[in-house]
């Protein structure tokens, strides 16, 4: 590790004695204009180059105007947009210049055609991924990156944050290209949908991406703006239920620095009612339980963002950041337990209040060095960044018999304390050998350490003890390193990328008792492969394979779980072993007129796939548990769809469909099982007079099963209006989440000598306004360089 930091050093200080010279700023200006209708194309995207790289980016706002700033010298401007034709010219920039019209024609040949599939967003089709631009979108403007990626074709979130693409919730989200405290925990409310640029969905990733997550990559990019001097905004929201969030973006720039920073605060209430019909036994020694429960769940959520960027010269730039999120969670939740005997009679009524209070201290710090050389496209990269967090669980239980006579209180308490040490170090070197050909190499590693310290105590005789024994620290550690290479080419219409990862995984888990140490070592290959053959028209078509692994978390291994209800609790399991999948797609993109569709078919095989088992133990509470089932196949299809029949109106649509295999054996039980689920969007975006936008979007999920469960279909509404004001400075937005309280979650899980049924959703719809106030920015700035982040 000292070789490795010293050859560091001794790279950024070869690289950082390259100079620069100040020269003034200067501006241009101009109008993009569609050629044949004469009318201005809005949102296209204007950037400059110099030697190669790109120098700073802005899309043109309705009128198709846009202004772009830099210092003096030689420039190539490229004007792109949705379907046309590349426009480029160079330009000397001696003082500032009006280019005036620019005329765009129509690309009906375009390689990586870009294809609308949704209100908020564009999608390219790229070899490794699609990037969704988030755009505009009222339906998650006004919330967090958890309503943004519910808005997202592909992908849906659950009623507790859950995330699943294409139906598998194991995805890896990264921020800016890398794991993040941003997500943990289900952390996705600590962000703000105003901070976000775009959403990148990578369902068979490239080689530099590391392995982990089998249904893919989702990748969010933050803001940062590019605009010279000092501009920002100001958003205010509020809703009902209680939902509070203030967001102050600032950015100053300079010619040799770029200052930004976000402060935002949140306070947020969800009320959530269950209701759960159990069944445990068999006859007339069977126990019938109804249980109903009403929570409350409070988090108070308040972070700050800060960064600079350092342009030490036209090809070697620093950038660092800071982000701190303080996190008070405070829950109540009343259950009530009514127990019916065998012969259906009322046995007791039991209640149970809890308690729960949380708070966390997230940390995130990163600084990254960017170097791009006299070839185009030639460039090297080096991050490292350190997380660490701290997350204080006490949950304090008071549950007391009601029925047939009243008992006394008893009382019990837990405690987890748990904290976190996250680094990681990587470094990518791109080297283009021409213009079609380009070879890339890097090197990845991180290490984690995570300390839990859990017991559980219970009052008896005026003093707390530890109840049955549940007392223990456990530490797990984690240790990731990787080193990647890929190729990447075109011949004639067929562009073609190759490579190959390897990682080195090494999980210890330690326990003060020595009850769960384990120590597990593994080494992987990661191949991928990328070909697109374009064809006239615009259409092209895309096969692509990787292979991907599913890592046991902190959470599936900590044997450890809550025990918050008396009928039902979760536990880890320490002996998970990883998931491996090997994943095929083949995907088609086309234009016709005004209609776009993009289909794709995938299949995917893993070896060692996560299920859920849930038992019923002596004392009849349900425990689920994390298992290793043999193996899944799936096999899926997916289409998205945009059309604009008119300028006013754009209709978009996404379906997915897949049937899978499950296969395998735990306890000597069976749980072979073959079934097929499915899931759509439909979603609108209307322009009204008085320059009001109207979107709705209507989701249904249909009935899905396991060897052990079935989760009931659902579907819901959502609806958003949205007005520009004061010359587009300003923004007010309304909208409503789930118009007619129809998310609902409904499960029904049996097994030997068992039944659970459960129902479970928020209280009424989410009624949401929010107003954003910009200065020295226009309403359509884009704050990110399209394939920028802090990586």
């Amino acid at each position: 590790m000292i070789r490795l930091i010293l050859s560091t050093l001794l790279m950024l200080s070869f690289f950082l004695a390259e100079g620069s010279e100040t020269e003034i700023i200067r501006t241009i200006t101009g109008t993009i204009i569609d050629k044949e209708t004469k009318e201005p194309l809005a949102y296209a995207t204007v950037s400059i180059f110099k030697q190669g790289k790109v120098v700073d980016g802005i899309i043109t706002n309705e009128d198709g105007k846009f202004s772009i700033s830099a210092q003096t010298g030689e420039y190539l401007l490229k004007a792109e947009y949705l379907s046309y034709i590349t426009y480029e010219r160079q330009v000397t920039l001696k003082k500032d210049i009006d280019l005036g019209a620019i005329f765009m024609e129509v690309d009906t040949q375009a390689l990586n055609e870009v294809v609308v599939v949704s209100d908020k967003s564009t999608v390219e089709l790229k070899l490794d991924k699609k990037v969704f631009n988030v755009g505009k979108d009222i339906l998650a403007q006004n919330g967090s990156l958890s309503q943004v990626l519910d808005n997202v074709p592909s992908v849906s979130v659950d009623i507790d944050g859950g995330v699943s693409l294409r139906g598998n919730s194991n995805v890896s989200i990264l921020i800016n290209g890398k794991p993040s405290v941003l997500v943990a925990n289900n952390g996705l409310d600590q962000i703000s949908a105003k901070n976000i640029d775009r959403v990148e969905i990578i369902t068979n990733p490239s080689s530099r991406y590391q392995a982990a997550g089998t249904a893919g990559i989702i990748n969010v990019i933050l803001k940062k703006n590019k605009e010279g001097g000092l501009s920002g905004s100001v958003s205010v929201g509020v809703s009902s239920p209680a939902d509070t969030k203030i967001n102050v973006n600032l950015n100053y720039k300079t010619d040799k620095f770029n200052f930004f920073s976000t402060i935002a605060y949140r306070d947020i209430t969800i009320n959530m009612e269950q209701q759960v019909a159990q069944t445990s036994g068999v006859g007339l020694n069977s126990i019938h339980l109804d249980q109903n429960v009403t929570a409350k769940r409070n988090y108070d959520l308040g972070s700050l963002y800060i960064g600079m960027d350092y342009f030490i010269n036209d090809k070697n730039r620093l950038t660092a950041t800071y982000y701190k999120t303080l996190v008070n969670n405070n829950f109540t939740s009343d259950f009530i337990y009514d127990y019916y005997n065998g012969t259906n009679n009322l046995d007791s009524t039991v209640v149970r209040i809890e308690d729960y209070k949380e708070p966390m201290d997230h940390n995130q710090l990163e600084l990254s060095y960017e170097k791009t050389f006299a070839a185009k496209g030639k460039k090297l990269t080096i991050d490292f960044q350190y997380d660490f967090w701290d997350d204080d669980e006490n949950e304090s239980l008071e549950t007391q018999k009601i029925t047939p006579v009243i008992g006394a209180i008893a009382e019990s308490r837990t405690r987890d304390i748990e904290s976190s040490k996250d680094y990681l170090f990587q470094l990518d070197f791109v080297n283009p050998f021409n213009d079609k050909s380009t070879f890339e190499t890097g090197i990845r590693g991180e290490s984690r350490i995570i300390t839990s310290d859990y017991k559980v105590e219970e009052f008896v005789s005026g003093a707390w003890e530890i109840f049955n024994g549940i007392e223990n620290s456990l530490d797990y550690k984690e240790k990731i390193g990787g080193v990647y290479t890929q190729f990447s080419s075109k011949i004639n219409k067929v562009s073609y990328q190759l490579g190959l990862r390897a990682e080195l995984t090494e999980v210890t888990i330690v326990d003060q008792k020595n009850t769960f140490s384990n120590i597990k070592n593994y080494t992987n290959i990661f191949p991928t492969a990328h070909i697109t053959y374009a064809f006239e028209e615009g259409t092209s078509l895309q096969l692509s394979y990787s292979k991907r692994i599913n890592r046991p978390s902190f959470w599936h291994l900590n044997p450890f779980g809550g025990l918050a209800e008396l009928n039902v609790q979760r536990q880890g399991n320490p002996d998970m072993d990883p998931a491996l999948t090997n994943s095929y797609e083949l995907g088609f993109i086309m234009r016709l007129g005004k209609l776009r569709i993009n289909p794709s078919v995938y299949f995917q095989n893993t070896v060692d796939f996560f299920s859920f088992y849930t038992e019923r133990n002596s004392a009849g509470i349900l425990i689920t548990k994390p298992i290793n089932l043999d193996n899944e196949n799936r096999v899926g299809f997916e289409l998205s769809t945009s059309y604009n029949p008119f300028k006013w109106m754009r209709l978009n649509g996404t379906f997915n469909y897949f049937s899978f295999e499950q296969r395998g054996n735990f306890k000597e039980v069976n749980y072979d099982f073959e079934d097929s689920y499915w899931f759509t969007r439909v979603s609108s975006r209307i322009k009204l007079p008085s320059e009001i936008t109207m979107q709705t979007s209507f989701n249904y999920r249909a009935e899905r099963e396991n060897a052990q469960s079935v989760t009931k279909s659902r579907y819901f509404v959502d609806l958003g209006l949205s007005k520009n004001l004061w010359g587009n400075k300003a923004t007010v937005s309304f909208n409503i989440q789930d118009v007619f309280n129809s998310r609902e979650e409904r499960l029904v899980r049996t097994g030997k000598d068992f039944s659970y049924t459960s129902s479970r959703r928020r209280i009424g719809p989410k009624y949401t306004l929010n107003f954003l106030y910009r200065f020295n920015q226009k309403s359509n700035t884009k704050n990110r360089r399209p394939g920028e982040s802090n990586r």
